[in-house]
């Protein structure tokens, strides 16, 4: 009988265990994993601590600076190379110093990070990435046009010249276009590019209506985030240009401290590395630019089967019918090169050297960024072994620092890459003071962090405020952290809905401008796309419903079971388009599979009427037609908040119903092999109560990540799992942990 009750028993953990995406394996390891969850709760680990930036730089006296460390019960530090300018890397007193916190911190028990520059962004290597290779440096094309018309002549007149002066650099594609009687470029191009002569074209046109353009090979620099920091940057579509970083920082960073790293040394950070492209000063630069790497053209002939100066002209002009998929064929190369070149090769370095490599973009807050720095952001994020972002202000639930207020899409597009692609944690780099304004109290940055965590960051690296923060304080801050990153580390995460990045919509309306990019209302087309998009993305969280985003590649990669999305142990039965106009053809095919299946599909205002690649633009509208006409149950689309909501709430099974409703409490669920557990945090500056309705059955328990403290509580069973009345006070959070 007893024999029999522990095969039963193993054979219901091995159940439990396939519900939460985790191996027989894991459960051997972690027999008293509950109790070991508690034993880290209580006393989190460095690893889930906080770690603070360029602390280091206060303490000329090495010891105090590791002193502090222990006093404000920080995870370790975040440290660069002390020593810059010329000796950035170079100098053996800098090294000792570095050897020094390293060996420090290991015999504390604390864990490092690397800083990967010497300022910032990552990519310069203190100057000595471009430093006798100036080739390496971040390249771009300028766009110029000029409309000429021709006028018919007499046989016995002289020919009329055209003469034009094109953007300094390099001539790349220079030529002359016929425009039709709609002010489109209608007909064959005469190529140019032969004729020019020192920056000026001279040619003979045949009569009619002409658009002249010019785009010219030349660095990237006045105007953009590089001149706002330091000297020329790194062309980061340049695989040779980042090898040549690589070699310079990476393997400096090993030759010294190599038997650390994967130990001590848990990670390398990369800093808002970008391609130059969207302007950061407020002054109009003379001509907008698109990034640029010699190796482009056979990229994209490989990936579009045609020449890449075909596309070109429809990134700044309309070009007809075609113009929608050029654009989309161009930034999707652009995002994948991003990735392959940087990303990709860092990571690829790090793996081979036992090290994460970590780090965000830049200006992640907005699609509209999106475009010009990165193409698209996601292929980039995969690459990343902890997806990140920073969170510069101190106000509550605040990501400005790119004149756009992101809100939660921030922490959400980092949290997404994790959870798609199985990456163990996410990192954020928090608290500088951007907005000006200091917080009061501790618990202030403690509310932001869970703000924050609740929308899935797991590491935290922290600015500025260790200048201003009592070592006790530090230390309660640290001890709040690490619980959380504990708790939110553990399990899988499970969310039933997935919002489709729509960043084909934003290439098909986006065209390079000379102003600074935070002028999104140039383009009232892309800055709909971009508003509606985070939007949807805080009004999903405001109904309880947790969520993913997904960018095209993902949905047409995903399977489909028992009407659900499904990456990995990740399941959607909810699909939202926010204002969505462009898809590819195969992402919809994806979505009437999912439709048929059961999945249900809400869109925001638009349909994707515009066909984002190659195929028949008829045969793309058909079957939008077919979706949005023949499944309504299934296919809703909504134009009103009120609409949108209670569509929202109508679909699928919650895993969190809060009643009366509020749109405050934002929550994350994630499945331990012996149970559930959910973080709830109030983000309302009053408190709620309320009956809040699990889709989870057993013992329950509440765990304070401000204090530490547990305490039992009564589960009243439902129909759909348990049931709990709360009150949260302001900013506050809680977690939920039920065990099986």
């Amino acid at each position: 009988m007893e024999i029999s009750r522990r095969i039963m028993s193993r054979m219901l953990m091995i159940a439990a265990l396939a519900r939460a995406g985790l191996s027989p394996a894991y459960a051997a390891a972690n027999e008293n994993s509950m109790e070991r969850l508690r034993a880290d709760f209580a006393k989190p680990r460095a690893e889930h601590r906080a770690v603070p930036l360029a602390m280091e730089k206060l303490y000329k006296n090495t010891s105090e600076y590791l002193d502090k460390l222990v006093q404000g019960r920080w995870g370790g530090g975040h440290c660069e190379y002390p020593v810059g300018g010329k000796n950035y890397l170079c100098d053996t007193n800098g090294w000792n110093r570095y050897k020094e916190i390293v060996a420090g911190c290991r015999e504390r028990g604390l864990q490092m990070w690397i800083y990967d520059e010497s300022g910032y962004p990552s990519g310069r290597a203190g100057g000595q990435a471009l430093s006798g290779h100036l080739e390496f440096e971040a390249q771009g094309l300028f766009y110029d046009s000029k409309d000429v018309a021709v006028r018919q002549r007499k046989k016995e007149d002289p020919a009329e010249a055209v003469l034009w002066q094109t953007p300094t650099g390099t001539p790349f594609y220079v030529a002359a276009f016929p425009i039709g009687r709609t002010g489109q470029i209608d007909g064959k191009p005469i190529d140019l590019t032969g004729a020019v002569t020192n920056g000026e074209v001279k040619v003979s046109l045949p009569p009619g209506s002409w658009r002249l353009i010019a785009l010219v090979q030349n660095r990237i620099y006045d105007g953009t985030h590089a001149a706002l920091t330091g000297p020329g940057y790194l062309n980061i579509l340049d695989p040779e240009a980042v090898k040549r970083f690589i070699e310079i920082t990476h393997e400096s960073y090993y030759a010294h401290c190599g038997a650390d790293f994967g130990k001590t040394l848990a990670a390398i950070f990369n800093d808002e590395v970008s391609l130059m492209t969207g302007f950061l000063c407020d002054d109009s630069q003379p001509h907008p630019v698109i990034a640029w790497y010699h190796g482009l053209p056979e990229i994209f002939r490989k990936r579009n089967g045609y020449d890449i100066r075909e596309c070109l002209p429809a990134l700044f002009d309309d070009v007809g019918a075609e113009t929608t998929r050029k654009r989309c064929e161009f930034y999707a190369m652009l995002g994948q090169q991003v990735a392959d070149s940087f990303f990709k090769q860092i990571r690829e370095w790090c793996a081979a050297h036992n090290i994460a490599s970590i780090g965000h973009l830049l200006w992640e807050e907005s699609l509209v960024f999106h475009a010009p720095f990165y193409g698209t952001v996601f292929p980039s994020y995969k690459e990343l072994d902890w997806p990140g972002i920073d969170e510069l202000d101190c106000e509550y639930g605040c990501t400005s620092g790119a004149h756009v207020e992101g809100g939660p899409v921030t922490p959400k597009l980092a949290s997404s890459a994790a959870h798609v692609w199985n990456k163990p944690r996410t990192m954020s780099e928090s608290f500088c003071y951007v907005g000006g304004r200091i917080p009061k109290s501790v618990e202030e940055y403690m509310q932001h962090y869970q703000w924050q965590a609740v929308l899935g960051i797991n590491a935290l690296t922290i600015l500025s405020i260790w200048r201003d923060v009592p070592d006790e304080d530090l230390g309660r801050l640290n001890d709040f952290v690490g619980r959380v990153n504990t708790m939110v580390t553990r399990g899988r995460f499970t969310a039933d809905v997935a919002i489709l990045y729509p960043i084909a919509s934003v290439w098909d309306g986006f065209i390079p401008t000379t102003r600074h990019v935070h002028n999104v209302s140039d383009n009232p087309i892309v800055r709909d796309v971009d508003e509606s998009w985070r939007w949807v993305s805080s009004a999903v969280l405001s109904c309880q419903r947790d969520f993913d985003y997904l960018d095209e590649s993902l949905i047409q990669e995903a399977k489909l079971a028992d009407g659900k999305l499904t990456l990995g142990q990740n399941r959607y039965s909810v699909l939202v388009l926010p204002h969505v106009t462009t898809l590819g053809f195969a992402t919809l095919q994806k979505i009437k599979q999912f439709v048929e299946q059961g999945g249900t599909v809400i869109s925001w205002k638009t349909l994707p009427t515009k066909r984002a690649d190659a195929g028949s633009v008829k045969q793309h509208q058909a079957l939008v037609e077919d979706l949005w006409n023949n499944h309504k149950d299934r296919v809703i689309q909504v134009m009103t908040e009120k609409a949108f909501r209670q569509a929202l709430n109508a679909s699928g099974t919650p895993d969190l119903v809060v009643s009366p409703a509020t749109p405050d409490v934002y929550y994350q669920h994630r499945i331990l092999p012996e149970g559930d557990l959910y973080f709830l945090v109030n983000n309302a500056v009053k408190p709620v109560s309320g009956s809040f309705d699990f889709r989870a059955s057993g013992r329950a328990e509440l765990w304070d990540p401000v204090t530490g403290k547990t305490t039992s509580a009564a589960l009243l069973k439902t129909a759909t799992g348990s049931s709990l009345d709360l009150t949260m006070s302001p900013r506050s959070s809680l977690f939920v942990v039920i065990t099986r």
